[in-house]
């Protein structure tokens, strides 16, 4: 059920009731480890979360709660939820001064270092899912509050490509973000980050030449994205030395590297249907995989509920709902993004679910050459 009630209670998901809270809770956790003696404690963040983190996730269980559609409404306007993710910047601001201090200006073992600016990369990483949340929001105050965390992860591009681009290619093969059955995370994560960065200039270049102007234009939004990233590079360097552009080159590989891993996760083998017009399908539930895992869906900030996102892409993720005719994972996010890693494992632990929901005949397949078992080549998008 979507809904349970309890003693005449909307039974509620727990993200619901936090928000995106445990986001920034989770970017404090550096500061957890140095009170507590720092040390080995430095590797704290690294341990909850991919050490016990994908345990707890499977222990706590799925979250198939769904606000009533009578109350989504009351939810979406509530200003608490844009406060739980406003509060994220601020901690991640601190984060990074925090990180880059104590590994730049104090006397530290290399454990310690290596652990403190590990850490500090996967708090900033995962801001990016709270960034992505706010840069689909309208309001002109959320879009600016999520294109900064999005410039201390060194993607502010995200912005241009996601909103612009993903969303009006996703599931086709027209789209760096939507991997193909039989293609592993290591041969997609290279295609995946070099052509979400291509396009995202490239959308730009299009729309200013509508405009009937030139790429090389202060209008270009890429180039205010670029420079605003760039200003945070030269004012980190400035302050701290030249250390500081490995760590920052350290806080942009990572959240790249996680947010590549979401992609894989969320359209894998998956294609729109082409129209008689040459146009796709409108993008529906089928078209994403689900995912309702209590721990990652707060980690995430129920970016895992991704059918209803892309069916739905105005809709708050305080209010997605889990849409059970899409494609669901075995596991939580936090236990696959390991499984994508290892190629066999992914394929042992997908492929069975995959298959059998190409079976239904409702959604394309999308695959590399010599990838599909022969039943399904038919109409298949291959590439």
């Amino acid at each position: 059920m979507d809904v349970a009630l309890e003693q005449g209670k909307v039974r509620l998901s727990p993200l619901t009731k936090v928000g995106a809270l445990p986001v920034s809770l989770t970017a404090l956790l550096p500061f957890v480890g140095y009170a507590l003696g720092g040390g080995m404690w430095h590797w704290l963040t690294i341990v909850l979360l991919f050490g016990v983190g994908p345990f707890l996730d499977r222990w706590l269980g799925e979250d198939n709660a769904n606000v009533p559609a009578h109350l989504e409404r009351q939810y979406e306007q509530s200003l608490y939820y844009r406060l739980t993710l406003w509060a994220y910047l601020p901690v991640q601001i601190a984060l990074v001064l925090f990180s880059y201090h104590l590994i730049i200006n104090t006397d530290m073992a290399l454990y310690a270092q290596i652990g403190l600016a590990l850490s500090m990369a996967v708090g900033v990483g995962f801001g990016a899912t709270l960034a992505h949340e706010l840069c689909h929001h309208p309001s002109r105050l959320d879009r600016f509050i999520g294109v900064q965390v999005l410039c201390l992860c060194g993607m502010a591009n995200f912005l241009v490509y996601h909103n612009y681009g993903h969303h009006n290619v996703v599931a086709t093969p027209e789209d760096p973000g939507s991997a193909r059955y039989g293609e592993s995370f290591w041969q997609f994560t290279v295609r995946n980050i070099s052509r979400k960065f291509v396009m995202s200039w490239q959308i730009e270049a299009q729309r200013l030449r509508r405009l009937g102007s030139g790429w090389l234009s202060p209008r270009n939004l890429m180039i205010w994205l670029t420079l605003n990233e760039l200003a945070w590079v030269v004012g980190l360097t400035w302050y701290f030395g030249p250390l500081a552009l490995a760590l920052f080159a350290l806080q942009y590989a990572a959240p790249r590297f996680l947010l590549s891993v979401g992609d894989y996760l969320e359209h894998y083998g998956l294609s729109r249907r082409k129209l008689p017009n040459g146009e796709y399908e409108p993008p529906r539930a089928i078209h994403s995989w689900d995912d309702s895992y209590m721990l990652s869906n707060f980690l995430f900030t129920a970016v895992d509920r991704h059918a209803d996102h892309h069916e739905n892409s105005g809709r708050p993720f305080q209010i997605l709902r889990v849409r059970p005719e899409a494609p669901r994972l075995p596991y939580g996010y936090l236990t696959m993004i390991f499984a994508a890693f290892v190629p066999p494992v992914w394929r042992r632990l997908v492929h069975p679910v995959l298959e059998a929901f190409y079976d239904k005949g409702e959604v394309v397949p999308h695959a590399l050459p010599g990838a599909l078992p022969e039943r399904f080549v038919a109409g298949a998008h291959i590439h």
